[in-house]
């Protein structure tokens, strides 16, 4: 241990958080409520709240939260979700499917718990520790149970200061890409005008006439001969996030496998478009070549002179609604024959080679950003384990 540092538990470093009482409240009066779903698990921060009065409140709807509190989802789907309370969010309620944990001043700045919760040894102690069979948890008392190592604090204002600004040249890197996103899709209307709209009159066809479309399937997992060892690279939907795909996220079929089901090989060049789940409608462009499952529909771009598989990429993107349109619920789900029927224009080929050339050297700066990314990454990853291990 560090000279000057000891170890506490989170339970020891923090003050007991307070309920509201729904029956001293008037009924007129609303509060903004913090759910499980209102926490963004990419920029750790509350996106949304919904107002809730005594009438409407959920059950679970009870801590009151300050600014700096930090909030931990205790449920398997949110245990990386994190969040430090802003002056935003002040006297907020949150559901108790969060430990709410809050600093004591003299032992710890808030920022200094946070940055606890979001390092890997935190991870690996609480992940074990879920139970439930049906809704896997932690409880409160688990989480304060971790002991924690704790500096002086003026050691934990210059560690956080340090992971702060690492955090900060992510972030910013981050919106680079945005920024470049958007680039795209304005060099996309700028040419093609709005693809519903049409206002330059580009001949419209319906996307099933102008290429073969298909869609992938799984190799039986309990055939350990279509896994095992395999080498042919095998994705499914949760890789479509319009964005250019240069490689897999470490799953492969053998050719066995391949054989043996309905998967397909889709080649470098062909457009993905999910099917189902939370990336219905998203897209991918291939850099590779690759199988997938069956929730993804492969559209042979490569195969079809007449068009650029960029030009096709940024289009489906851009009718992203009609997805959003199929069904009342929250589930939806599209098949092949909508894919099929969507609506494309069909501008010059030499006017989307112009295009393709603009977007290559878009996503040339995209990549060396997200190496950039990568490196900063890495050395906050290294960082925080050199801290946060004590």
């Amino acid at each position: 241990m560090r000279e000057g540092w000891e170890y506490k538990k989170l339970g020891e470093v923090c003050d007991k958080v307070t309920n509201i009482r729904w029956k001293d409240i008037p009924s007129d009066v609303c509060y903004p409520y913090i759910d499980l779903s209102s926490v963004d698990r990419d920029s750790l921060s509350i996106v949304e709240t919904i107002e809730v009065s005594k009438d409407d409140a959920p059950s679970r709807a009870k801590q009151i939260v300050h600014t700096n509190d930090i909030l931990f989802g205790t449920t398997r789907p949110t245990l990386k979700r994190v969040c430090l309370v802003n002056e935003d969010n002040d006297e907020n309620i949150c559901s108790t499917g969060f430990c709410v944990l809050r600093a004591i001043e003299e032992y710890s700045l808030p920022k200094w718990l946070f940055y606890q919760l979001l390092s890997g040894r935190f991870y690996s102690y609480i992940e074990p520790l879920q139970s439930g069979a049906n809704y896997p948890a932690v409880s409160d008392g688990i989480v304060k149970s971790y002991s924690i190592p704790i500096p002086p604090l003026s050691e934990q204002q210059r560690i956080v200061e340090e992971l702060d600004l690492l955090s900060s040249i992510i972030e910013k890197k981050k919106a680079q890409l945005k920024e470049l996103d958007s680039l795209a899709q304005s060099i996309f209307y700028d040419m093609f005008g709005d693809p519903v709209e049409n206002e330059k009159g580009w001949e419209v066809k319906k996307l099933g006439e102008e290429f073969e479309v298909s869609s992938g399937g799984t190799p039986s997992t309990s055939k350990s001969e279509y896994w095992d060892n395999g080498n042919i690279s095998w994705i499914g939907s949760n890789m479509c996030q319009n964005q250019v795909l240069h490689k897999n996220d470490g799953k492969f079929i053998t050719k066995e496998g391949l054989e043996h089901s309905s998967a397909k090989l889709y080649l470098k060049g062909y457009v993905l478009v999910a099917l189902v789940g939370a990336t219905i409608g998203k897209v991918a462009l291939l850099d590779f070549d690759t199988t997938t499952n069956q929730n993804i529909a492969g559209i042979n771009v490569p195969n079809k002179k007449d068009y650029t598989s960029f030009f096709i990429f940024y289009l489906i993107q851009s009718l992203y609604f009609l997805f959003e349109n199929i069904g009342e619920g929250k589930f939806k789900m599209a098949n092949l024959s909508f894919i099929r029927a969507l609506p494309i224009i069909s501008p010059p080929l030499p006017l989307q080679q112009q295009f393709a050339e603009k977007i290559e050297a878009i996503e040339h700066q995209k990549e060396l950003i997200k190496q950039s990314i990568k490196e900063v990454e890495t050395l906050f990853n290294s960082r925080m384990d050199y801290y946060l291990d004590g």
